[in-house]
C-alpha cells in the first residue's frame, strides 16, 4: 500500500464524528448509571450521525467539494452546524440527566467547537488532531494515566494529515495541543462547578 493511500485510510477510520462514537460507549458504560442505550443514542445522532449526514449534506449541495472540507473558506458552514449539534447534544444530555462525566464531554466538545471555528475563520487548523487528542484527553482526566497510550493515536493522524498535504506540522501541532489544554481545563471546570 503506497502512503497516499494508507494516509487516507488512517484519516477516514480516525475522523472526528466516529472518534466521539468510540469515545462516548465506554464512557457511558463506566459511568455505570443512566438509561446505556438512550445516552448512547443521544451522543451517537448528536457526536456523530447528524455531523456526517451534514456533511453529505453540504457535499449534495456543492457547498463544500469534499468530505473533509479541505479549503479552509469552506470551513465555516460545517463548523457553525456540527458546533450546534453538539450544543444539542448537551442539552438532551442534561434533560435526561445524564452522568456529569458523559454531559461534560459533550459540552468540551461545543466549546472546543467554537474555539476552532473562530480560529478557522482565519487559519486552517486540524479537526482530525483536535478530533483525536480532545476527546482522549478527557478520559485521561477522569480514568487516569493508563489512558495517557490514547493520545499517542494522534501520530499516525497528524502524519496522515501532513501526507496528504491537508495541513501543515504546525496546525496538526496547535489542533492536537490546543484541543488537549481546552479539554483539560473544561473537564475540571464543568464536573467541580457545573455538572456536580
Amino acid at each position: 500500500m503506497d502512503r497516499l493511500k494508507l494516509a487516507s485510510r488512517l484519516s477516514a477510520a480516525l475522523n472526528a464524528p466516529l472518534i466521539t462514537v468510540i469515545t462516548f460507549i465506554p464512557l457511558i458504560f463506566i459511568s455505570g448509571i443512566g438509561d446505556a442505550p438512550l445516552l448512547i443514542a443521544i451522543t451517537s445522532f448528536f457526536g456523530c450521525i447528524l455531523p456526517i449526514a451534514m456533511v453529505y449534506g453540504l457535499l449534495k449541495l456543492d457547498i463544500i467539494k469534499d468530505f473533509y472540507a479541505y479549503e479552509r473558506d469552506t470551513r465555516f458552514i460545517p463548523f457553525l452546524w456540527t458546533t450546534f449539534f453538539y450544543l444539542l447534544g448537551t442539552i438532551s444530555l442534561i434533560l435526561v440527566s445524564a452522568p456529569p462525566a458523559v454531559t461534560a464531554l459533550m459540552a468540551c466538545y461545543f466549546v472546543n467547537g467554537l474555539v476552532l471555528m473562530v480560529i478557522t475563520m482565519k487559519w486552517k487548523i486540524s479537526i482530525h488532531a483536535s478530533g483525536i487528542t480532545g476527546p482522549f484527553t478527557a478520559l485521561v482526566y477522569l480514568l487516569g494515566g493508563v489512558m495517557l497510550p490514547l493520545l499517542l493515536v494522534v501520530i499516525p493522524v497528524a502524519w496522515a494529515r501532513v501526507e496528504l498535504k491537508a495541513h501543515t506540522i504546525m496546525q496538526v501541532t496547535v489542533g492536537a495541543i490546543l484541543s488537549c489544554a481546552l479539554t483539560w481545563i473544561q473537564m475540571s471546570f464543568y464536573l467541580h462547578r457545573l455538572f456536580i
